[in-house]
């Protein structure tokens, strides 16, 4: 390969030469177990761990300017004066706690891409304490508990989701270990 990319230098076609490798690559790249498995790894990380660490960022901010507006309490009931006190005194954990959850799951698509399966588990139940710690401790202050309904389900989706994916990891490179011993 060294060899035919000195010639694309010599035609001055180094570029092209790149490009071509890399559409060949890409060919190539989904007709191998451990392909297909880097390229599910990457959609899990970009197409679902991403987009769930930006929902908490935002969830976070979203909470932020709520709780500079008017007291928030249960939907529909007005403020509850015996606890706006405590609610408000929460705000800083909360906030704290919507940002963990959120640098978490970007740790987590990290790792995910990285393959350290002994840090996904870590940072999984990081994620699971976290989201556990903020729906009791709204729960206690009596917040709208609405925004996490769909957090906790697609927590649940992701967390199969990487479950399914190490299942996978572990067929692919236990068949690629066999590979290797029969050599």
């Amino acid at each position: 390969m060294e060899a035919e990319f000195e010639e694309a230098v010599e035609d001055g076609k180094p570029m092209m030469f790149a490009i071509g490798c890399l559409v060949a690559a890409w060919r190539e790249i989904g007709k191998h177990s451990e392909g297909r498995l880097i390229l599910a790894n990457y959609a899990l990380a970009l197409g679902l761990l991403i987009p769930m660490a930006a929902l908490q960022f935002e969830q976070a901010v979203g909470f932020l300017s709520s709780a500079a507006g008017p007291p928030f309490g249960m939907p529909g009931a007005g403020p509850n004066l015996y606890l706006i006190w405590s609610q408000n005194s929460a705000i800083p954990i909360l906030l704290i706690t919507w940002l963990l959850l959120g640098t978490a799951h970007l740790c987590l698509a990290w790792l995910l891409v990285e393959g350290d399966w002994p840090r996904i588990v870590k940072c999984g139940t990081l994620i699971g304490a976290a989201m556990i710690t903020l729906t009791l401790f709204m729960s206690v202050l009596m917040l709208d508990l609405s925004p996490l309904r769909a957090q906790v389900a697609e927590l649940a989706i992701e967390l199969a989701a990487v479950v399914s994916i190490s299942r996978w990891h572990i067929r692919v490179f236990a068949d690629v270990s066999r590979e290797m011993l029969a050599r």
